[in-house]
């Protein structure tokens, strides 16, 4: 592991990084707000979490024609009965024979603030998976955090293992996840004073 990356991993678990915050409460600065957001100290999120279903049945068992879309510019559109709702999932796994369809809900947070930020995206989805079920499909939302310091939430490996993915490959998958969450929070925290990232 590159010498940056242990000391940028070891001073934010720590929570010693130079941000505004720390550089008030160690009498350098005045002003606590973050250059990002605006605000002081860590955002917060609100709520709990979804427990994990251990049935050892896959979801995708029982039939092949599933499709998968992201929220991303690049990649399959959402189905339209999802497009007519106001909702975007990060993540939407459907097949049209089974009417079946797994919205997947990203949350990278403060590892401090997992539950709660899990609980904040669950109260989101209660109106779509009934009008869903109204309109004869079967809808699952599965959370799955990963701290904004690279450490992944256990709705990771459930999800993944929901999926039929296991072994070595479910491990290589959490790693990779880990890694990017790291990497992102370290490239915003490399760039924050920079005018990129800051608000209007």
């Amino acid at each position: 592991m590159a010498p940056l990356r242990i000391s940028f991993l070891i001073r934010s678990v720590y929570d010693l990084l130079p941000s505004n915050a720390n550089l008030v409460r160690w009498g350098k600065k005045d002003d606590p707000t973050c250059p990002l957001c605006q605000e002081g100290g860590v955002k917060k999120w609100h709520g709990g979490s979804i427990p994990i279903n251990t049935h050892k049945k896959g979801l995708l068992d029982g039939c092949d024609d599933w499709v998968v879309s992201a929220d991303l510019p690049e990649w399959e559109r959402h189905p339209d009965v999802i497009r007519r709702t106001a909702f975007r999932s990060d993540i939407v796994i459907h097949s049209v024979s089974t009417q079946q369809i797994i919205m997947v809900e990203l949350t990278v947070p403060n590892e401090s603030i997992m539950e709660e930020a899990d609980a904040f995206k669950e109260g989101k989805y209660p109106d779509l998976t009934k009008e869903l079920k109204k309109d004869g499909y079967e809808a699952k939302v599965m959370l799955v955090e990963i701290g904004a310091r690279g450490f992944v939430g256990s709705a990771a490996y459930g999800l993944l293992s929901k999926l039929s993915i296991s072994g070595n490959k479910r491990t290589k998958a959490l790693r990779l996840l880990a890694k990017t969450a790291e990497d992102s929070s370290r490239w915003i925290w490399s760039r924050r004073n920079g005018r990129l990232l800051h608000k209007d």
